[in-house]
């Protein structure tokens, strides 16, 4: 398919977990891989042009379940320049939301924090069975955030989860892969029985009487 795959399921359930996918031409690593108190996390480290490198993270925080702050603090102490995103399944009034709830107040705790800022944009993220709502957040730190830019909301795709993709750009420039000194070969794609044919061919032209002392007579000889 052409992309790395991280992912965190929720084994033996049928919904939560994360996944995050980088082309496979960009140089990249699995950082963090867990679930604390109900928060599935993935992170992958991505090495970049202008910056050593950034972490990138999805996390979901199911409806039931506290927003564990101290995971982002962990994240940010791994690279101080991340992008964190995912469904908190917070709602929060002054970003967007309806209303502030439980949650809310904890992701409102997390940006006076100050290390971290969510994107400003109020587009509902969230809609199913004429409700609507706000639920899915970007949050980066500085200076990635000033380089954020053209944030959009798309439709839901299908019926079943009611998130609606969100994407934005990043003029990073990240660093490709280097590409490998090492030779393939499509061994399926031979024609062997021309080789047999050429080998057999050869053999039948060597000179059993002749000695081969050293390297120039070998060379000498083909």
């Amino acid at each position: 398919m052409g992309y790395n795959i991280f992912r965190n399921d929720r084994v033996g359930k049928p919904d939560g977990g994360v996944l995050l996918t980088v082309k496979q031409h960009v140089k990249c690593r699995e950082i963090l891989n867990k679930t604390s108190h109900k928060n599935d996390v993935i992170a992958v480290e991505i090495e970049t042009q202008p910056f050593k490198s950034i972490l990138i993270s999805s996390i979901y925080v199911p409806p039931q379940a506290k927003i564990d702050l101290g995971i982002f603090q962990e994240l940010y102490d791994i690279n101080n320049n991340c992008i964190i995103v995912g469904d908190l399944n917070a709602t929060l009034n002054e970003m967007g939301s309806r209303k502030t709830h439980a949650k809310g107040r904890q992701l409102q705790e997390l940006i006076k924090e100050g290390f971290i800022q969510c994107v400003d944009d109020d587009s509902t993220t969230f809609e199913k069975n004429n409700y609507e709502e706000k639920l899915d957040w970007i949050l980066v730190s500085q200076p990635l955030l000033s380089f954020i830019s053209n944030v959009e909301t798309h439709p839901t795709i299908g019926t079943l989860s009611g998130h609606k993709p969100i994407t934005f750009d990043i003029p990073i420039g990240v660093e490709p892969k280097p590409t490998s000194p090492r030779i393939s070969f499509n061994f399926k794609a031979a024609k062997w029985s021309k080789l047999r044919s050429i080998l057999d061919q050869q053999l039948m032209l060597w000179n059993n009487d002749r000695p081969f002392v050293t390297t120039l007579d070998i060379e000498e000889y083909t």
